[in-house]
């Protein structure tokens, strides 16, 4: 393969059998990925962890011109972002697992912007959307994107008050962007098509599986420098998401509520594992005028390199 480093990774992610963690991996040793079309059989079946069948097969891949000339159109077409590129969002390459490639359509240039991942419960009370007007009043009026996963409940509550305030979003899908889900979901989608962005590690004509979901879950709090919870069942994808939020060292701020509401049971455990609470807005105002000041150090003094 002579095509670009990026067009290379894209291509052998096409091939479900490995593992996204070893693909990584390997391109820790052979970063422009010019080793990969000399291995052999038992050298791909060592490095991928695949049967040697698989590994034949990967080899087959590998030569396949009619292959790589087809998904090389597809490539153009889509112009999806590799974490080679100049416009991979770089609060994601230091997470414990990026995405290696993410598909996108809207507005590509929320990605460099300040964010915030708002999520909560898909059955929320009947005062979430209270909270959902209080807490990301100043955060559309600070200019900050929200970040979220167009689920029921929370997720969508907090893209259609972006939308509605003339504020910025990003959906995070747990399925490819021609797909919708849920359906009645699809106007909301449309808005977000053209008004903000949506993004997804899965191509666009990828069906939902129910184990895409907690792993986008990791985007979500990846793009973002904070995770806002507003209601939260003990058990449930938004504690995943708070979990991973930890994980990447992020900070989780969490909406307290009745230790009767069921829908709080999970926010008041996080709180009790020592979440920052959110009683009021100048709580998050403070914070999006701290971090606002502080990417754009980073900014100044980390420009961007452009990568071929």
């Amino acid at each position: 393969m002579k095509e670009s480093k990026a067009f290379k990774l894209f291509y052998i992610c096409q091939f479900k059998k490995i593992k996204r963690s070893l693909i990584r991996r390997y391109l820790s040793y052979d970063p422009e990925l010019n080793q990969l079309s000399h291995l052999t059989p038992k050298e791909l079946q060592t490095l991928f962890q695949l049967r040697y069948d698989q590994a034949k097969a990967f080899v087959y891949f590998i030569h396949n011109h009619h292959s790589i000339q087809q998904y090389y159109e597809e490539f153009c077409r889509l112009s999806p972002i590799t974490i080679y590129d100049h416009d991979y969002p770089e609060e994601l390459k230091y997470i414990p697992d990026p995405p290696l490639t993410l598909y996108w359509k809207g507005q590509k240039s929320l990605l460099k912007t300040n964010k915030i991942s708002v999520i909560g419960s898909r059955k929320p009370s009947p005062s979430a959307k209270d909270k959902i007007n209080l807490f990301l009043k100043p955060v559309v009026e600070s200019n900050t994107t929200i970040v979220s996963g167009l689920a029921y409940g929370i997720d969508s509550f907090s893209h259609e008050y972006a939308i509605k305030h003339n504020g910025q979003t990003i959906a995070v899908l747990g399925f490819g962007y021609h797909q919708i889900y849920p359906v009645k979901h699809k106007p909301l989608m449309e808005q977000i098509f053209k008004e903000g962005l949506v993004i997804s590690e899965y191509p666009p004509n990828e069906k939902p599986q129910k184990w895409y979901f907690p792993e986008r879950n990791r985007i979500i709090s990846g793009l973002s420098s904070a995770t806002l919870i507003i209601e939260a069942a003990e058990r449930s994808g938004t504690m995943i998401t708070a979990d991973q939020a930890l994980e990447q060292g992020k900070e989780v701020f969490v909406v307290p509520d009745s230790i009767f509401l069921p829908q709080a049971q999970g926010c008041l455990k996080l709180l009790q594992e020592g979440s920052t609470p959110l009683i009021n807005r100048s709580d998050l105002e403070n914070w999006l005028s701290t971090n606002r000041h502080q990417l754009s150090m980073q900014n100044s003094l980390n420009p961007s390199i452009v990568e071929n």
